[in-house]
């Protein structure tokens, strides 16, 4: 079973189904990557290139919360000492619409997006970055209304990596 100690918000369930499935990708592009829970288990599952796309700034409409962190820590610092040794990443360190511009469409095998949760920003995610997927556009925190609003408008309706868990997932 894969795990790891790395401060953030993605349960054990959802850690398990991206490192399983990136076993399946040659290539995987992460959107918002934070401390780097998520992408330690792209990076560990996937043998080629993931892309952890972050301005490492915190999303505006969660500063005074669950991204207040940005105003006391450099969270691109502790990005990079969690998962900066592995080989595999590339780090795009801008706003993800700016770097959905640097890839082609049908180019990465799997997208995964958990940026911005205001259903503007996951809308303009989605856009964004799903011509860009070859295999799998997927997302985190379904259970969020207004992203679950976001993903059925622009995908249609998704399945799930298990009942209970909070990754939305569109085959292609």
């Amino acid at each position: 079973m894969y795990t790891n100690s790395i401060k953030g918000w993605m349960r054990q369930n959802d850690l398990q189904w991206l490192y399983e499935t990136a076993k399946e990708m040659d290539n995987i592009v992460e959107i918002g990557s934070w401390e780097g829970r998520s992408t330690h288990a792209l990076l560990s599952g996937c043998c080629g290139e993931v892309s952890a796309v972050d301005h490492f700034l915190g999303s505006k409409s969660e500063l005074m919360s669950s991204h207040k962190a940005t105003t006391t820590r450099d969270i691109y610092n502790e990005f990079l000492e969690n998962v900066g040794s592995f080989k595999n990443l590339k780090i795009y360190r801008k706003d993800s619409l700016e770097a959905s511009k640097e890839f082609k469409d049908n180019s990465v095998d799997m997208v995964f997006i958990d940026g911005g949760h205001m259903y503007e920003e996951v809308v303009a995610d989605i856009n964004a970055w799903a011509p860009k997927a070859r295999k799998i556009i997927c997302g985190h925190d379904y259970p969020l209304k207004r992203v679950r609003r976001a993903v059925r408008d622009t995908l249609g309706e998704p399945i799930r990596n298990n009942k209970d868990g909070n990754i939305w997932i569109i085959k292609k």
